[in-house]
Parts: C-alpha cells; structure tokens; sequence
C-alpha cells in the first residue's frame, strides 16, 4: 500500500511512491533528502537518476555521499534539457512517456524499478509556471500507482510563490511536513481510486479546482471521501464544477465516502453531485 501524509524525512517513499520536498539549503536540507530518499531506492534495487538544475547538479557531483554513488553508476545524471528542452516541460503525454522509458530501461536493465530525484525549481518559478508544474504532478501522479516509478520532487521554497508551492505539494501523497501551513489537503492516486484527503476551505478550494482539472482526462473518476475532515461552500462548488465539466465530455465524477456535511452544504446550495 503506498503512504501518504506528511512526513520528516523522504526514507519511506516505497517502490511507486511520490514525495513533495521544500528545500532550504542544497547543500543542507536538500542533501538530507536526497540521501534518504536514494538509499531507500538502493535497498528496493531501483536503478537511480537525477536530474536537476545546475546549481543541484553542481552539488549533486561534488558533495559525498553523492558525489561518490555518480561516481560508480549508482546515480546516474541526466542532462536536464535532455528532459526538459529548452528548460520547459513537453504536453503531459509526452513528458510522462520519457519517465515510463526510463523506468522500462531500468527494468529490462533488471532493476526493480526507476527512482528519481528531481530538483526541478525552474520549472515552477516562471509566472504561471507553478501552475503547470502542479497540473503536471497531478497528471503523473494518477499513473504512478502500481508503475515501478518513484519521485522525490525537490523545489526551492525562496523561489516558488507560496500559492505555487501549496497547489504543487497538495498533487503528492507524500509532503514535507514543514510545508503543512500551505498543504490544507491531498489529492492522490490514480482516477479509479482517487483519493482527497485533508481539509478544503476558502484558501485551498482554488487550489483543489485546478487539480481536479488535470485529472479531466479520457476517463470516470472515483473520488474517496472518506479521508475528508472539513469541506466548505467553496469546496463543494469546485467539485460540482469538475463533475458538471466532465459531464460535457461524456465522463462522470463519482464521490464515494463523503461526510455528511458535504450533502448539506450541497442542499443549501441547491446544487447536486
């Protein structure tokens, strides 16, 4: 079963698993990470990337431990516009197909599986980036489950705009516990078994809107309830906007386990779900 919450430290992703991290400090707090995280990818026999910016990079090859698993082929590094070009991310599709060929590289390699480590910053600090890079977390994530993939998506704090970095971190079943004020909930899984856990309120129903609107893809989704503490007015109508957006497209949104507070709040709205 794959984790989520909040967590200290990123040493217990698990095989398919996708953590959300806030660095400080490269060569501090984002070491700390990356080791952990790495070693567990070393213990389950998954082959290793990184791939990051240049500043990441630069650490990356120059400071131990890591320096010395680059050094023998533990990590390997790729270039980032090899990943990215131009420094931007492809249409989801495209950029999920990259990551799923590395991950069918590893395997046919006989590795149980691909872990990545990205320092990805750039992609998220551009106006409206963030906004795109969450998109694109929520995408992956939905296909994630199951695939022999895991992903520790490392993000400057200093440099993405709290409403970035909150909307970023909430497509991730596992977070960095110290961006709690920012992560009022969770929305993870693939659309079969989607997952909304936490609190929607004022502040993150926008942030629940543009997740939902990423997961409007070619297929029903089935959204669980039961990990929902608090949903207000805002909430519930971000969630009728994604149920009615889906029915334009011949798709349904099916809600199940949700709290009785939800049904409410939906009568006095007089709008249904």
């Amino acid at each position: 079963m794959r984790c989520h919450g909040l967590v200290d430290s990123p040493g217990r992703v698990g095989a398919d698993g996708h953590a959300c991290w806030g660095y400080e400090d490269l060569e501090g707090d984002f070491l700390d990470a990356a080791v952990a995280f790495l070693e567990e990818g070393r213990e389950l026999g998954q082959a290793m990337m990184f791939v990051g910016g240049p500043d990441a990079e630069a650490v990356v090859r120059s400071v131990e431990p890591l320096r010395g698993m680059v050094a023998d082929g533990t990590l390997q590094v790729a270039p980032f516009d090899d990943v990215y070009p131009g420094g931007h991310r492809r249409a989801h599709a495209e950029q999920w197909a990259t990551y799923a060929g590395a991950t069918q590289q590893a395997l046919g390699a006989g590795c149980t599986g691909l872990r990545v480590l990205a320092e990805v910053t750039s992609l998220a600090t551009g106006e409206g980036e963030w906004l795109g890079q969450a998109r694109w977390e929520s995408y992956a994530e939905g296909r994630m489950p199951g695939f022999a993939l895991s992903a520790l998506c490392c993000f400057d704090r200093a440099a993405v705009p709290a409403e970035g970095m909150a909307a970023i971190a909430s497509a991730h079943p596992l977070v960095d516990a110290r961006l709690a004020e920012l992560v009022r909930f969770q929305l993870f899984g693939p659309a079969d078994h989607l997952q909304l856990a936490g609190e929607v309120d004022a502040f993150s129903s926008t942030t629940l809107r543009h997740l939902l609107r990423s997961r409007e893809d070619d297929r029903d989704v089935v959204l669980h309830l039961d990990e929902l503490t608090f949903i207000e007015h805002t909430g519930v109508r971000a969630l009728v906007e994604s149920a009615e957006s889906m029915r334009a497209k011949g798709r349904e949104l099916r809600l199940v386990g949700a709290p009785a507070s939800l049904g409410r709040i939906a009568d006095v709205l007089q709008v249904s779900l």
